[in-house]
């Protein structure tokens, strides 16, 4: 019997087994998940480091706005206002009670601070002007954001209750605190009487 050669099926171990198939494909989905989920993971940090600079950017807005209120009062002293007034409920000149509990924008037009308190300590976002502003629960634009004020008048030696703001070396501190999804961003300042 004659035998072709040309007709012989060779057989070759060069190909890849099932086996070897499966163990790339794990390899290869293992990596892929670990590059996805780094992604994810700096996808969430970005989300959160944008939230912790809007909430320190509404603290600082909040000193700023008590601190034109001031400003305001003192320019404006020849009309009866003391340099507290709208800040401080004003009992004997001591700052018996914070008045001012929340603030926005809307007190440069009418240089007040709103006395609502809790009812508006959520932040809202105006669709149309993009501007935040103090609003209640109920308010459809509201965010994920409150922001409180606390305000108190401090004697020379730190003491901050109930405090004469008319006698000399006494001063107002506000706290603005922002809160967002179980975290806080706190902005302290310290107002004085300087005259102009």
């Amino acid at each position: 019997m004659i035998q072709n050669s040309k007709f012989k099926i060779q057989n070759s171990s060069c190909g890849f087994t099932l086996i070897e198939m499966l163990v790339v494909v794990l390899v290869v989905g293992i990596g892929l998940v670990g590059a996805l989920s780094f992604f994810n993971i700096n996808l969430n940090s970005q989300f959160e480091a944008k939230n912790e600079l809007i909430a320190a950017g509404l603290a600082q807005e909040g000193l700023d706005l008590v601190r034109n209120l001031k400003d305001y009062n003192q320019l404006n002293s020849s009309s009866g206002l003391k340099w507290y007034s709208n800040i401080c409920k004003d009992v004997g000149h001591k700052c018996l009670s914070n008045k001012c509990q929340s603030i926005d924008f809307n007190s440069l037009g009418d240089h007040i601070c709103y006395t609502a308190g809790n009812s508006e300590r959520f932040v809202c976002l105006d669709s149309a002007t993009k501007r935040y502003y103090q609003c209640n629960e109920d308010n459809p634009d509201k965010t994920i954001f409150t922001r409180e004020l606390i305000i108190s008048a401090c004697d020379s030696t730190g003491d901050c209750t109930n405090n004469a703001l008319d006698t000399a070396g006494n001063y107002m501190k506000v706290e603005v605190i922002v809160t967002w999804n179980g975290r806080e961003t706190k902005a302290i300042h310290t107002l004085y009487n300087n005259s102009y």
